[in-house]
C-alpha cells in the first residue's frame, strides 16, 4: 500500500501518522527528546516513521516544526534546542524516493484544519496552536501566508505584557507564549497561587487541572483563566486587526478546555478589536492534536 507521513514535533511529543488517500491509518507518539540540543530527535522521528511503515511504500513525508521555515531549512527552532538545519536533505538523504515537505508547525496544523477541519470551507482563517509554545498560522484567499523570511503567523510572539514581562525562550520580554501556553498558565499559577487557599496547591499541577479547577469554582484558578484570556484575546484583536479573517481557529492542547476558553476569548475579543472585525467567527479545531499530522500529510500529498 502506498502511504504519506505526517510528523508534528512538539516540544513534549512528536506525533507520527501514517496515511492512505487522506485518512489517518494507523499513529504513534513518543516524547521528545531535547537533550545535546536536540541531537536525537531526527533519528528517533526516523525509527518511528520505519516503524509504521511495515512493508508499505512511503510516497511523502511531511513534518511540522516549531520555528521558521524557508525553502525546507529550518531557521532555529529554540523549544527542540535547534538552530538553523536543512531538514529537507536529511529526511531525502533516509527517504530518497520520497516527496518530502517541511513546514512550521502552526502552518501545518492550519493546513490540516482547512483541508480537513472546522476551518473547512473558509476562505480567511487565523489558527493559533496553544501547546507549550504559542503558534499561529494564517490563510488569505485560500493561500498560506509565511511572510519573507518564513516567520509570517509568529503570533506567539506578539508582545503583550510591558509591566512585569518574562523572558521568552526567544530572547525577547512579554511575548504572548510566556502566558497563553501552557506553560504560561502554570507559571501564572504558581504566582497567583502563593499565600493563598486554593486547589492549585499541589504538585506538578498541569494547564488542564488549571482549567478543571476553574470550571469547578476554584478562585484563584479562576483569576489565572482570566489572565490567560485576557492576554489571548488581545493577541487575537490585534491579528485580526490585521488581516480581517472570518474566523479564528483555537488548536493546541490548551483547546481541549473546549467552550469555555473559547466563549471567555470570543467576549474579550469584541471588546479590544477594531469595530469592523467584531462578526470574527470563533471555532475550535476539530482534529484536535492530530491536526499538525494531517497538515504535514497534506503538505506532502502537495510536493
Amino acid at each position: 500500500m502506498k502511504v504519506i507521513v505526517g510528523v508534528d514535533i512538539g516540544g513534549t511529543e512528536i506525533k507520527v501518522g501514517k496515511f492512505n488517500d487522506g485518512q489517518l491509518i494507523e499513529k504513534k507518539s513518543i516524547k521528545t527528546d531535547t537533550t545535546d540540543y536536540g541531537s536525537r530527535i531526527i533519528n528517533d522521528i526516523f525509527r518511528v516513521v520505519d516503524e509504521l511503515l511495515g512493508q508499505d511504500t512511503l510516497e511523502g513525508i511531511g513534518i511540522g516544526v516549531p520555528g521558521p521555515v524557508v525553502k525546507g531549512i529550518v531557521l532555529g527552532a529554540q523549544n527542540l534546542g535547534w538552530e538553523e538545519i536543512d531538514l529537507t536533505s536529511k529526511v531525502k538523504k533516509h527517504y530518497p524516493h520520497a516527496h518530502v515537505a517541511i513546514v512550521n508547525d502552526a502552518n501545518a496544523a492550519t493546513f490540516g484544519e482547512v483541508a480537513y477541519g472546522s476551518a473547512k470551507g473558509y476562505h480567511h482563517v487565523v489558527m493559533i496552536t496553544l501547546g507549550t509554545g504559542v503558534g499561529g498560522g494564517i490563510v488569505i484567499h485560500d493561500q498560506l501566508l509565511e511572510g519573507f523570511s518564513g516567520s509570517a503567523g509568529e503570533v506567539g510572539h506578539i508582545r503583550v505584557q510591558e509591566t512585569n514581562p518574562r523572558r521568552c525562550s526567544c530572547g525577547l520580554f512579554g511575548c504572548l507564549e510566556q502566558y497563553a501556553s501552557a506553560t504560561g498558565v502554570v507559571k501564572t499559577a504558581y504566582e497567583l497561587r502563593k499565600g493563598k487557599n486554593t486547589r492549585l496547591n499541589k504538585a506538578n499541577l498541569t494547564c488542564k487541572e488549571v482549567f478543571d479547577f476553574a470550571k469547578e469554582g476554584d478562585e484563584v484558578s479562576i483569576q489565572v483563566v482570566e489572565s490567560m484570556t485576557d492576554y489571548l484575546a488581545s493577541g487575537c484583536a490585534t491579528i485580526a486587526d490585521v488581516v480581517n479573517p472570518e474566523v479564528i481557529i483555537l488548536g493546541g492542547g490548551v483547546s481541549k478546555a473546549g467552550a469555555y476558553l473559547c466563549e471567555k476569548v470570543a467576549n474579550k475579543f469584541k471588546k479590544l478589536c477594531f469595530y469592523s472585525v467584531r462578526n470574527t467567527k470563533f471555532m475550535l479545531a476539530t482534529l484536535g492534536n492530530d491536526a499538525g499530522i494531517y497538515g504535514a500529510m497534506h503538505a506532502a500529498s502537495k510536493q
